[in-house]
């Protein structure tokens, strides 16, 4: 079945904090992933996804800018069997507050 689980920035960036149990995954193109990311996160833009970068850790954590692409990789790595959480709505604006702070 493919479902996944929809969850906060706050509570995505807290699962986040436990490396050996989650794989925080940035599901933007590799630009934007270059000029900014979420600590912790490793750049896998949806469009090349690959199921075997993910066997060591089942629980994965996917985000985008405004939550569209995240949601389609996280539709597409639950069918594939990985327990994922979507980071609902994306994290555009938090970056955009957090670069200029």
């Amino acid at each position: 079945m493919e479902e996944f689980i929809n969850v906060s920035l706050k509570d995505g960036l807290k699962m986040a904090e436990d490396t050996e149990t989650f794989r925080l995954i940035d599901v933007r193109e590799a630009f934007r992933y270059e000029k900014e990311h979420l600590k912790g996160a490793v750049s896998r833009p949806y469009g090349i996804l690959k199921e075997e970068d993910y066997q060591e850790k089942k629980k994965l954590i996917v985000y985008c800018d405004f939550g569209g692409q995240s949601m389609m990789a996280a539709r597409h790595l639950a069918k594939e069997g990985f327990q994922v959480y979507n980071i609902v709505g994306g994290v555009y604006y938090y970056l955009e507050e957090w670069k200029d702070s």
